[in-house]
């Protein structure tokens, strides 16, 4: 089975909320029968139906679609609730409506939620509930772009913000993860990282190296508090591993792949397309899919990454 963990669509409703889709055409993003057609010419079997919303509104009307759609089509899509969690009681009344009642099976929240960060604080409610309803949270590049202002079209004359922006993100939270102290509080949280963690996986030796040089100092240092003990090196790599990544964003480059292989492990990887914006055509996406076939891995693992594990998570 093939699932593809990362599939935008965006209801047609929230198009038209955002201004000015009445004008013009629909767009393949939110029109469910040509996610269809191209899903069957890519043969992928299930998609993950995602979308960020920016108000408590726009999560409704998400869930709603994607609620319906799964009726519709039990064997072809799953969706991800979308939600605020800095909103509290609201936030959690909308997301167990959408668990409970409309059968969502994860939920999905961007990098930053009004300019906190992942380890914020003001997260914790949030996944206390998320722990105790035994959900997926799929951590994607979102929100405001609080302290990247340098990748911004202000200050740069290319294109950083979806290359370096996106993938500093996608290391941020994953980082923010581990040393913020979630998964030492919630051991076993499951939590995917878009984009294979902004290729995290190259730079996982930089941060043995700064927690040996600093010891507890890589907290205190900066007013923060180490949510683990000693050896920190070792503790760092066993909540690392407890992180799962989707394989979007780099539209099937098999480098990319490899590279994040170095540092983690196959059954932490989630393939995924990030269609529509990527893998317009699907046969690169079945191209993508017979060349993680062609990895020199078991293949157990194999079937893992292409939907076992995706398919664990969900509880299908």
């Amino acid at each position: 089975m093939i699932i593809d963990w990362q599939h935008h669509f965006v209801p047609q409703e929230l198009v038209n909320r955002r201004g000015g889709a009445a004008e013009r055409p629909r767009r393949e993003g939110d029109q469910a029968d040509k996610h269809l057609e191209w899903m069957n010419a890519a043969g992928i079997d299930i998609a993950v139906l995602t979308s960020g919303g920016n108000t408590l509104e726009d999560c409704k009307t998400i869930n709603d679609a994607y609620g319906n759609m799964m009726k519709e089509h039990p064997n072809r899509f799953v969706g991800l609730a979308a939600c605020i969690p800095t909103l509290g009681d609201e936030n959690q009344k909308e997301l167990d409506r959408a668990i409970n009642v409309l059968g969502l099976r994860g939920v999905c929240i961007g990098t930053q939620t009004e300019r906190n960060n992942v380890d914020s604080d003001i997260f914790w409610p949030f996944y206390e509930m998320v722990y105790e309803l035994d959900i997926p949270i799929f951590v994607h590049v979102g929100g405001p772009s609080e302290g990247l202002e340098a990748f911004d079209a202000k200050h740069s004359k290319y294109a950083l913000h979806p290359t370096l922006g996106f993938m500093t993100r996608d290391q941020s939270s994953t980082a923010s993860i581990i040393l913020g102290g979630i998964l030492a509080k919630f051991p076993d949280l499951k939590i995917v990282v878009s984009h294979m963690g902004g290729g995290i996986s190259a730079i996982k030796d930089r941060f043995h190296m700064v927690l040996e040089h600093f010891g507890r100092g890589f907290w205190t240092n900066w007013g923060g508090t180490a949510p683990f003990d000693e050896p920190f090196e070792e503790n760092f790599t066993k909540y690392f591993n407890k992180v799962y990544f989707d394989m979007a964003g780099y539209e099937g480059r098999m480098s990319a792949v490899k590279c994040a292989l170095i540092n983690i492990n196959p059954e932490r990887l989630l393939f995924a397309t990030d269609y529509p914006p990527n893998f317009r055509d699907p046969q690169k996406a079945r191209d993508y899919i017979d060349n993680i076939r062609k990895l020199d891995l078991p293949s157990e693992s194999i079937e893992l990454i292409l939907g076992g594990t995706a398919a664990k998570l969900l509880s299908l």
